[in-house]
């Protein structure tokens, strides 16, 4: 069998452009393996070296990366964009209608980024905006039974682990963890480099490189693991230390504390990042918990 081969870039934002077109055509190739029983719509273009499993369904609109993989029973539908290298197991669902019960006209799509891996039953739903895109960074995992709804947007190196549900218009930073059964009402935002463990319900922003647990959540610590595996130096990891000590314990309100940021504490990307974050809110950040910190750890 023979398919168009795609070249599939990096992630690009195109929440509200419009532009759903495939990845652009390059010289045709013998796509690898595709299964007998697989449903594989004609116009749908796949790249080299897929592996499609049985029963698995690929749409018309659907664009698959080089090297992707698809476990047995999986569909894919709706303009949906895989980037290189996803492995997409059994009986994972991608790009249906988003569940709203208004949806009204011409609908969007789902794009997901190189090297993500999306485990069985998981599910990621179309934006139902027109022209917009539920958005899944590169090297993301979603495991078991997530579920990504409409117009959420993963930053890179994501992780949801089992049963993680996440509600519309939701926002992920780069490399934030997420533990089971963490439900996330929609339009919150988890900050960068967060530690999320559940169970919990979350109603609010969770704030950027920290250590957030409880139901209801509260902020016990910086994530200092993480930090340090992200290459952020013990000078920046004491930079946020005192950023979020202004936050929690010595500011009358947050434009205060900001304020105080901005004036005494040396603007890096981190700090500047929180800053942003803090002040952006709409439904306010979950503050501390009863838990004192645990100590730096030196390098």
């Amino acid at each position: 069998m023979e398919s168009g081969c795609v070249s599939v870039g990096g992630r690009r934002d195109r929440r509200r452009s419009g532009d759903h077109r495939p990845y652009p055509r390059a010289q045709k190739r013998i796509v690898s393996d595709i299964h007998p029983s697989a449903i594989v719509d004609p116009a749908a273009h796949i790249a080299g070296n897929v592996r499609i499993g049985p029963g698995a369904v690929v749409g018309a609109g659907v664009s698959l990366g080089e090297g992707c993989e698809l476990g047995a029973h999986t569909v894919i539908e709706g303009s949906s964009r895989i980037g290189p290298g996803c492995r997409i197991f059994h009986g994972a669902v991608i790009g249906t209608e988003g569940q709203h019960t208004n949806i009204e006209g011409a609908e969007g799509g789902v794009e997901i980024g190189a090297g993500t891996v999306i485990r069985e039953m998981a599910t990621v739903h179309r934006s139902i905006e027109e022209g917009g895109l539920t958005q899944i960074g590169e090297k993301c995992y979603l495991m078991v039974q997530a579920h990504v709804a409409h117009d959420c947007t993963l930053g890179d190196e994501v992780i949801l682990t089992n049963a993680t549900t996440l509600g519309g218009y939701v926002e992920i930073g780069d490399r934030a963890f997420v533990t089971g059964f963490v439900g996330i009402h929609q339009f919150i935002r988890i900050g960068e480099g967060v530690m999320l463990t559940g169970p919990a319900a979350v109603r609010k922003d969770v704030p950027p490189f920290t250590m957030t647990d409880g139901n209801p959540p509260k902020v016990r610590s910086l994530n200092l693991v993480g930090m340090r595996r992200s290459g952020i130096s013990s000078q920046v990891r004491g930079h946020l230390k005192e950023a979020y000590r202004i936050v929690f314990e010595d500011s009358k309100s947050v434009e205060e504390a900001l304020a105080r940021i901005e004036a005494e504490i040396p603007a890096g990307r981190e700090v500047r990042s929180v800053v942003d974050f803090v002040r952006s809110s709409k439904r306010g950040i979950y503050r501390g918990g009863d838990r004192p910190p645990p100590p730096e750890v030196s390098e």
